[in-house]
């Protein structure tokens, strides 16, 4: 009787370890693909960034369940992970090329490397789809996913990084019944708030790339104008340039008149969103994205505007495309086929419909929807993108070492660590190192 319960305990000390290590695999998110019992369905990879609570992620997951119910021919795993841990899991698995079929990527400087790795392969052969049949995206829209006159990806939205959201009723108690129009107002504004002991701008740039890519890529882009990176990267421009200098003499600026939340380097881009639904400050400054936030965990008696900055009589506004899917180099045959219907029916207007219908600015031509009950803010939003013009993100178009230390700049220059002069000599110092 012991022996048989013995081998009874060891056989269930077998089954639960290998339950676990089913469950748990390599220790990343397990995958949720739907089981199929279709023995001949094509198995298809895809990994997604996870950002649970955000409703354009829950739209896009919602697209990409319909995708696996009605392809019973392919049997799709969707494996995700929390935002934060994204990349780094990306990178890794790059670096040791254990890839999935398909997965989550950025533009610009993000994809490069995976590009030169040769970890993924051009769909140009399918950008016919969006271009000529649908007609719902056009050349330059794939522009930020291409490198070398090759197309890698294909963009699901559009990221306006600079925002400024601001409590209407605090800026009425100081005197502005609008948004200042001018940048000499909005000093004012600045001062005024301050005077009533008011801290004005709520600032989380304990990851260093706030103050780089909501703040200083569209402040710069007023000074420079669009071709200043293209200028760098060929020689013809420089960061110690005036018009740069200047741009970095902003954040100086409102730095030494107090704009910031003293603990400005040690909260994130999450905490300063917060600080603000608080009433702890009168604005804060974000990227599209915080308007998901905002909305979601706003007071009822909040009465929050959207505006930007005004400097240099300019609506420019730094963006970027979003993510976007790319398919893995190793991919031939019956899951390349699966690759490209994966994309096809993911990226179409169904799913960019739903992405405006929570808020969310697309790159597609597609009318806003009839029964979108959009937020006023949303709305308010929406219409300032429209009518403003693009500028490039830094931090998707430079070198990373070179925005590596751009953003140390920037931290500096907020504990006086740095003047703006020279700030802009040390980024240069290292864009020059690079280039060599």
């Amino acid at each position: 009787m012991r022996m048989w319960s013995k081998h009874v305990l060891l056989g269930f000390v077998i089954l639960l370890i290998s339950f676990l290590a089913a469950c748990s695999g390599s220790g990343e998110e397990a995958s949720s693909g739907e089981d199929t019992n279709n023995e001949d369905a094509v198995e298809l990879t895809f990994w997604k960034s996870e950002d649970i609570g955000r409703a354009d992620y829950q739209a896009f997951m919602d697209i990409v369940e319909k995708f696996d119910k009605e392809h019973p021919d392919i049997d799709l795993q969707v494996d995700t992970t929390p935002n934060a841990d994204y990349r780094t899991r990306l990178n890794t698995q790059a670096a040791g090329g254990q890839l999935p079929d398909v997965f989550q990527v950025w533009p610009g400087a993000e994809l490069e490397p995976l590009v030169e790795g040769e970890a993924l392969q051009p769909i140009d052969d399918i950008k016919s789809y969006w271009t000529e049949e649908t007609g719902l995206l056009d050349e330059e829209d794939f522009k930020d996913f291409s490198v070398d006159g090759n197309t890698y990806a294909v963009p699901a939205n559009t990221n306006p990084t600079h925002m400024i959201f601001y409590d209407k009723d605090m800026l009425a108690d100081a005197g502005y019944d609008e948004f200042p129009t001018t940048y000499d107002e909005f000093l004012q504004l600045i001062d005024d708030l301050k005077a009533d002991d008011i801290t004005p701008i709520a600032l989380g740039n304990s990851d260093a790339w706030v103050l780089q890519s909501v703040y200083i890529s569209t402040i710069a882009d007023r000074f420079t104008g669009n071709d200043f990176l293209k200028g760098v990267a060929n020689g013809e421009r420089a960061f110690t340039d005036d018009d740069f200098v200047k741009s970095l003499g902003v954040i100086d600026e409102l730095v030494k008149k107090g704009a910031f939340n003293e603990d400005l380097n040690t909260i994130d881009s999450s905490q300063m969103i917060d600080y603000f639904l608080q009433g702890r400050t009168a604005m804060v400054m974000d990227g599209n994205w915080g308007i998901s936030a905002i909305l979601e965990n706003m007071p009822e008696d909040k009465n929050v505007g959207v505006a930007m900055m005004p400097l240099n009589d300019k609506k420019t506004m730094s963006t970027v495309a979003g993510t976007g899917v790319a398919i893995n180099s190793d991919l031939e045959g019956e899951k390349l086929e699966a690759a490209h219907t994966f994309l096809k029916y993911v990226y179409n207007q169904e799913l960019w419909e739903d992405l405006i219908k929570v808020g969310r600015p697309v790159i597609a031509n597609v009318e806003v929807p009839e029964d979108a009950d959009l937020h006023p803010l949303q709305q308010d939003m929406l219409d300032l993108i429209a009518e403003s013009e693009p500028a490039p993100v830094y931090d998707a178009t430079l070198i990373p070492a070179v925005n590596d230390q751009l953003e140390n700049e920037l931290q500096s220059i907020t504990v006086g660590g740095s003047t703006p002069e020279e700030a802009a000599e040390n980024i240069q110092r290292v864009q020059e190192s690079e280039q060599k």
